[in-house]
């Protein structure tokens, strides 16, 4: 199978299996350090490299990567949902029971409606919900930060490369579905830094000061202004080409295990 692979796929391959325990590396140390404790710190690096391992196992298998999504949307929509709503009006403790119900009901509504329809062929307005809502939760989880929702993008790459599957002898299609799709992730990436934006120049000295006690580097208003912007406007370039990168990888390397699985 893998010498049906050409020597450039598989650097981007290698490049896509990096991406993930990267990402959730930095986010477990970052987690570690709001602690003020260094082995935490590693230990929550270390748990997000094997996270991020087996969402690569998952992802480059088919199979595995439509039971994730099958499986995971609805129970985890409902879990948040009901976490969320139900902490505006009880404890923590009730509203996670309450949040665990929530999730439970996304099972059984899984058995009921989710598994009967072709997951694929879903309309784009739907999947843009879906989309929309999953990225505000990333937001939400990562506290407010958005550079993590490029994971997202990485995810949504590769269900479009399946999508457009059926379609692979229409180059057109293909290219202008895989472009639009991550079109719409970078611009929803927009919006959420937009919004995060605004909320961190409201209270911009105790942010400037919370940065200070990670980075360990003084900054001025002009220069935290500049640098929260620039980065800002490379994060949804940065998104834009992960996702259209990832969908053209993943395109190429399923059509390469169907040509193989013919001979």
């Amino acid at each position: 199978m893998m010498s049906s692979i050409n020597r450039l796929l598989k650097i981007k391959l290698l490049f896509l299996a990096l991406l993930f325990p990267l990402f959730l590396s930095v986010a477990g140390f970052m987690v570690g350090m709001f602690t003020k404790n260094i082995p935490f710190a590693i230990l929550f690096s270390i748990s997000g490299v094997a996270i991020g391992i087996l969402l690569n196992i998952i992802g480059y298998s088919r199979k595995l990567f439509t039971l994730a999504l099958f499986y995971t949307p609805v129970p985890l929509a409902l879990f948040m949902l009901s976490w969320w709503i139900a902490d505006l009006f009880t404890g923590s403790n009730v509203s996670l029971l309450i949040g665990l119900l929530g999730f439970f009901v996304g099972i059984w509504l899984n058995y009921e409606l989710v598994l009967p329809y072709q997951f694929y062929k879903i309309k784009k307005r739907i999947l843009a919900v879906i989309y929309i809502f999953f990225s505000i939760s990333c937001l939400g989880f990562f506290m407010g930060i958005p550079v993590f929702n490029i994971l997202l993008g990485i995810l949504a790459g590769n269900y479009l490369s399946i999508r457009v599957m059926d379609n692979y002898n229409r180059q057109s299609y293909v290219t202008k579905n895989l472009r639009q799709g991550s079109l719409f992730t970078a611009l929803v990436l927009l919006l959420l830094i937009v919004y995060s934006l605004l909320v961190a120049f409201s209270d911009i000295d105790h942010l400037i000061q919370l940065a200070e006690q990670m980075l360990r580097f003084s900054f001025t208003h002009s220069q935290f202004y500049f640098i929260a912007i620039t980065g800002g406007i490379a994060l949804v370039i940065l998104q834009y080409f992960i996702t259209l990168i990832t969908a053209k990888t993943m395109f190429e390397y399923w059509m390469s295990k169907k040509k193989a699985s013919r001979e």
